[in-house]
C-alpha cells in the first residue's frame, strides 16, 4: 500500500493475523521531494497514516536514514533487533512501537 502527497509517499503494508490482532504496520519506504524536506512533512504523513491505524497496531521499521531515528523515538520507538519483512538487515537500525 502507499500513502501519497504532492511531497512524497510512504510504502507500507498492514497485516493482522493471531500474532498481531490489533494489526502491524510495517514501514517498507518512503521518499519526501528535496524542496519540501525538513519541513515537517514526513512527520505529517506518518501522523495521517497513524490516525487511520486501529490503536494498539504494532508499528515496525527500518531506517536505513539515519536522520529519522531521533523522531521515532520521540514518538516512544524502541531500538529492537529483528523486524518482519526485513528480518535483520546489517545496515538499519530497527525500531519498533505502538500507535
Amino acid at each position: 500500500m502507499q500513502l501519497k502527497s504532492e511531497f512524497g509517499f510512504i510504502d507500507f503494508d498492514v497485516i493482522i493475523d493471531e500474532k498481531y490482532p490489533n494489526g502491524l504496520l510495517l514501514f517498507k519506504g518512503s521518499y519526501i521531494k528535496k524542496e519540501f524536506r525538513g519541513q515537517g512533512k514526513f512527520k505529517g504523513m506518518v501522523n495521517t497514516l497513524f490516525s487511520r491505524m486501529k490503536k494498539g497496531t504494532e508499528v515496525q521499521v527500518s531506517l536505513a536514514n539515519k536522520n529519522l531515528v531521533h523522531f521515532f523515538k520521540s514518538m516512544g520507538f524502541e531500538e529492537t533487533g529483528e523486524i518482519e519483512y526485513w528480518g535483520k538487515p546489517d545496515n538499519t537500525i530497527n525500531l519498533k512501537g505502538k500507535i
